[in-house]
């Protein structure tokens, strides 16, 4: 789906209902559910594809996930779909999923090396954590009670203690639960193995909502989505996009949003560009955001952004990530050296190194899952490491390609034919912000109406809510459209 800028008409303005800024999951979400509300819906961005950093990119006839393209959405490759089932239902769409168990398994690599690893198979969620607690986080027996205690302590934390808990770093509150060293770092290492590098420093107030399971929400669904004809998580973009085009809506890609136009305190639309630098004039009742909100206060402008706002786009701005992968298009699925049988694991394996079990990434075979990921009887490896950095962190590509070749070094360990199966490699790597970056980072986010400016909202990935990492693409779509359909309703 490409922008056909030629049958723009840049001489006159584009009128339309609702017009939105960011093809990710949250604009087509917003602008899907609109639309079947009979909203006339307009969506522009800049990435020739739709779904952001959130989506997939074909390559080799193959399909690559990461967050690697132009783009402003977190993403993931599996994903936990919550409010994403409601924001299907909400936009009347069907979002194929391949709904895998909660499995994983972690590797722990304790030397420089690969001598010694061991895999150890485990389940998300309380009880799978449970049963991980002395073999994986390395809990004493006689202390596991202390662990799940604390365990079912964040999980259980009701509204007001998540918000009192939200400056508070885990090792902080850790420190206020248990004197035990061993509970404490077991409890960090249970987070680095769910992803986090840096667990000491995550939010306990986010690291809380993690684990709450609001009753008014579905459970996650552990899936991938399993397209008939775009793979990975674009199988997850793409339903809503064609539910966009089908209602008679409009998906401009090629066009840069370049900012927001006012009538007093109201928005009234936005301007884009194309590659020519065309300035498109599109007028609208309702405008919408979907970037993150340090990306969104350059539209906005700074006459329109209270002070709060902008104080907290910065301390967003400064939690940033990056990833470094290696993806390998194989011929054949890979037999796992301990049995001689072609791997099956529909789900994550996660690496920890060292004595000290730091989180080094992992990998995983989306293509056992998602049918389109890549050619028929082929397979897609992606291994993966999640760097959560502050704005000024940097890390070298020397060091980049360090990380990620310790877990493509004990691939070729783990499985006894890899060389054999690899019909391409590469490294990839996922320029910031990606990845999970802001989700547990210890910050206030926002809602999606500005203050003080009617018609303009943001539905984006930094808002407040629970949603995990591409799930809050879908509860940022459905708040939006709430907002918007009430906003429609009064006026």
């Amino acid at each position: 789906m490409n922008a056909i800028n030629t049958d723009i008409d840049f001489s006159q303005p584009l009128k339309t209902d609702v017009v939105i800024a960011g093809a990710g999951l949250a604009g087509l979400v917003t602008g899907a559910i609109l639309a079947k509300q009979g909203k006339r819906v307009v969506i522009i961005d800049l990435p020739p594809q739709i779904g952001g950093r959130c989506g997939s990119t074909p390559y080799k006839k193959y399909w690559i996930d990461g967050g690697h393209r132009d783009g402003s959405d977190i993403g993931d490759l599996q994903v936990g779909w919550s409010y994403g089932q409601l924001a299907a239902k909400a936009a009347d769409v069907t979002v194929p999923l391949r709904i895998v168990p909660p499995v994983v398994r972690v590797h722990h690599l304790p030397g420089t090396g690969t001598d010694g690893a061991t895999m150890t198979p485990g389940k998300w969620g309380p009880e799978g954590f449970l049963q991980m607690s002395t073999a994986i986080f390395g809990c004493p027996e006689d202390e596991v009670n202390t662990l799940m205690t604390i365990v079912m302590k964040l999980a259980m934390a009701d509204t007001a203690e998540r918000e009192a808990m939200l400056p508070v770093s885990m090792i902080e509150w850790l420190k206020g639960e248990t004197d035990s060293l061993a509970v404490q770092t077991a409890v960090l290492t249970m987070l680095k193995v769910v992803y986090c590098e840096f667990p000491e420093r995550a939010s306990t107030g986010r690291v809380m909502a993690f684990f709450f399971q609001d009753p008014s929400v579905p459970e996650p669904q552990p899936a991938f989505a399993n397209h008939p004809t775009v793979g990975g998580i674009q199988g997850l973009i793409q339903p809503f996009a064609d539910a966009i085009v089908e209602r008679g809506g409009q998906i401009l890609l090629g066009m840069k949003p370049a900012c927001v136009v006012y009538e007093g305190k109201r928005a009234t639309g936005l301007v884009a560009v194309n590659d020519a630098n065309l300035a498109l004039e599109i007028e609208a009742h309702a405008t919408v955001i979907a970037y993150p909100l340090w990306q969104a206060t350059s539209l906005i402008g700074s006459a329109h952004l209270c002070s709060e706002w902008k104080t907290m786009a910065t301390a967003l701005e400064d939690e940033q990530a990056d990833a470094i992968c290696w993806q390998a298009g194989l011929t054949r699925a890979p037999k796992l050296r301990s049995t001689g049988e072609p791997d099956s694991h529909l789900g994550w394996n996660r690496v920890l190194t060292g004595p000290g079990k730091g989180y080094n990434g992992g990998w995983h075979l989306p293509s056992l899952a998602s049918q389109a990921m890549a050619p028929p009887g082929h397979h897609m490896l992606h291994a993966f490491v999640g760097r959560w950095l502050e704005k000024s962190e940097t890390v070298s590509w020397q060091e980049s390609k360090k990380q990620i070749g310790r877990v493509r070094d004990y691939l070729y360990e783990f499985y006894s034919d890899l060389d054999e199966c690899v019909e391409w490699s590469a490294y990839q790597l996922v320029e910031r912000p990606a990845c999970l970056a802001w989700i547990w980072a210890g910050v206030k986010r926002h809602g999606v109406r500005v203050p003080g400016v009617d018609g303009l909202y943001i539905a984006s990935t930094t808002m407040e809510s629970d949603g995990g990492p591409v799930d809050i693409g879908a509860h940022a779509g459905l708040e939006a459209s709430k907002a918007i359909s009430e906003d429609f309703a009064a006026s």
